[in-house]
């Protein structure tokens, strides 16, 4: 007999044999503070909203390996707004951005070392489409890793800053 448990955004499917664990999405339409207990075991934070600038806060990095993953699911010139917990954390790493020009190029985009926040406008600094991702993995104390995929339009431009 298969039982299905919920644990935070997570479903376990046990049987007497095995146990596997599936991760479940989790959408956000208000700005929210992240934490491991609720945000750590989603397949996917869903970022919808569209309309009036969102900002996701991340826990302060401790290099629990956590990983949180956040998807464009409505496009929304206002902006999301991915920021760190204080003023000692960073964001490093990068994203390749897909440009809206005839090339239909990708170009790479590096955080530079004292960076602190993500911001998709959905123009310039990416977000224009659904689906566009970004990975934030908590690798160390004060220090956050970012990989993604995101689009851009216009003259494309850093989604990254230091406002924390």
């Amino acid at each position: 007999m298969m039982k299905k448990v919920l644990i935070g955004a997570a479903a376990l499917l046990a049987s007497a044999s095995f146990a596997v664990a599936q991760t479940l999405p989790i959408t956000l339409a208000v700005s929210t503070t992240i934490t491991p207990d609720v945000h750590a075991l989603a397949a996917v934070i869903n970022m919808s909203g569209a309309g009036a600038a969102r900002t996701f806060t991340l826990p302060a990095a401790t290099g629990t390996g956590f990983k949180y993953k956040f998807a464009v699911l409505a496009v929304n010139t206002s902006g999301y707004v991915i920021k760190v917990a204080n003023a000692t954390d960073t964001i490093d790493g990068g994203v390749l951005v897909q440009t809206d020009d005839a090339a239909n190029a990708v170009i790479g985009i590096t955080a530079a070392g004292t960076d602190d926040t993500i911001t998709m406008n959905g123009t310039t600094t990416g977000g224009v489409v659904i689906g566009d991702y970004v990975i934030l993995t908590d690798v160390l104390t004060g220090q956050w890793a970012v990989e993604g995929m995101i689009t851009g339009s216009g003259v494309e431009a850093t989604p990254f800053s230091a406002t924390v």
